[in-house]
């Protein structure tokens, strides 16, 4: 392991990526990451690698237990909007917080309060709005944690 690695890993916890993708459209669902075990999520971002057109749909990210439990919003509704190429999508509070679109990170990636999750599914929902992505918009996400049980993990889906 790299001394940056290393370093990354002490301070804020293993890194996640997932590779982009086209969000889903049409009140769909789509399965971000997959937790096992009991984790602390220490950052959780996105990143444009396509241009959105100017077509607005918002989109809620949620914590789906494996308990049958109801699913918790992890921040509120944004709408992707012309958003262009190397537009970040952070996550920058405690759950039910807010989920910004930030060009330059000024509102940092760490979450003020890590999420204490166990087995489950980060998941993106298409919640309203009404446009469309067409076809080449293009969102990777990624995110950071700590495990807090021998079995704590959390794997792109």
């Amino acid at each position: 392991m790299s001394y940056a690695t290393r370093a990354r890993t002490d301070v804020v916890g293993v890194f996640v990526p997932r590779a982009a993708a086209l969000p889903p459209v049409g009140a769909a669902t789509d399965d971000l990451f997959s937790v096992t075990g009991e984790v602390l999520v220490t950052a959780f971002f996105g990143r444009c690698t396509a241009a959105m057109p100017a077509e607005s749909l918002d989109y809620q990210l949620d914590f789906d237990p494996d308990d049958a439990g109801s699913d918790v919003a992890m921040g509120t509704a944004l709408a992707f909007d012309s958003m262009a190429t190397g537009t970040w999508v952070v996550l920058n509070a405690t759950t039910g917080g807010v989920l910004v679109a930030d060009v330059d990170m000024s509102d940092g990636v760490l979450l003020a309060a890590p999420l204490a999750l166990t087995d489950g599914d980060i998941k993106i929902t298409e919640a309203g709005g009404g446009g469309t992505l067409g076809t080449t918009a293009r969102l990777e996400w990624g995110l950071t944690y700590v495990p807090l049980s021998a079995d704590g993990a959390v794997v792109a889906v």
